[in-house]
């Protein structure tokens, strides 16, 4: 798809976007919770810009859009639900520079009441033609990959990673609120799935897990704040017949009670080698 359809949420990106395109700051801001939360991987060394609340958030627009003359959006995939946006889109830049660039984006929106609280903004691709998994770097230069901290989250993470690895589908399933949304867009064709509440949860595990053999999860990048949690993570699988394969997601949680509520499952490199 190139264009977003004629949806609820369809709208208010199109709105969206024309805000940017015409530095309306006052109209981007009003699409915001007053408290949003808004984490960004576009940055000069990909460590993520952490933007709270609608102060912040005027300052982060202003030191972006302002530079900007002119952008064209083309959509790879789009999501949606009632209250949560998933997308991925390469957009297209000129500067009032002259200068032109080209970058791929995640954009993760969680809405609860119709207005952005939780912003993922994050890169697949970087203006430099390098990913955010650490591919397209010259030998020698590739991003160290890493183990989650030793904060809640990470700890968190480290056990849900367990819980895929030891098939315990009670033990993931307890990671989850009963009325949880799981978005994965690893599927035939790349189209979203939609996985909700806990009984579709334990199917959706049961069949991504129980063909695993092994699993091995490095992060490329990690950010979290007490209800969120961004990442890209490198994933290599071996399953039951002995195929391999190796692929990257960005991984994104937005947590209720200590516990996921929202799960945006996408994927940065698929196992024949693309990107989303």
């Amino acid at each position: 798809m190139h264009e977003p359809p004629d949806s609820p949420l369809g709208k208010l990106y199109r709105q969206h976007i024309g805000y940017i395109k015409a530095r309306d700051v006052a109209h981007l801001l009003d699409q915001y919770d007053r408290d949003c939360l808004l984490i960004s991987t576009l940055t000069d060394d990909r460590r993520p810009l952490f933007v709270r609340g609608r102060d912040q958030l005027e300052a982060f627009f202003r030191s972006r859009i302002f530079s900007l003359e002119d952008m064209d959006v083309e959509l790879n995939q789009w999501a949606e639900t009632k209250n949560a946006l998933m997308i991925v889109e390469e957009i297209k830049t000129t500067g009032t520079d002259g200068s032109k660039g080209s970058v791929e984006f995640y954009d993760n929106w969680f809405l609860p009441q119709g207005k952005i609280v939780i912003h993922f903004a994050g890169t697949i691709r970087y203006p430099d033609g390098t990913y955010a998994d650490g591919t397209g770097f010259p030998a020698g230069k590739v991003p160290a990959k890493q183990e989650p901290p030793d904060t809640a989250l990470g700890r968190m993470y480290r056990e849900h990673i367990s819980f895929i690895k030891s098939k315990n589908i009670k033990g993931i399933l307890g990671q989850y609120t009963e009325d949880a949304l799981v978005i994965g867009t690893l599927t035939p064709g790349r189209k979203p799935r939609y996985v909700r509440g806990r009984d579709e949860l334990e199917d959706f595990f049961k069949g991504n897990f129980m063909g695993l053999a092994s699993l091995t999860s490095r992060i490329d990048q990690w950010a979290e704040a007490e209800n969120a949690l961004m990442i890209v993570e490198s994933v290599d699988i071996v399953g039951a017949d002995g195929s391999r394969s190796s692929m990257s997601f960005y991984d994104n949680w937005v947590l209720r009670g200590g516990r996921i509520a929202v799960h945006y499952a996408g994927v940065v490199r698929y196992p024949d080698g693309l990107y989303a």
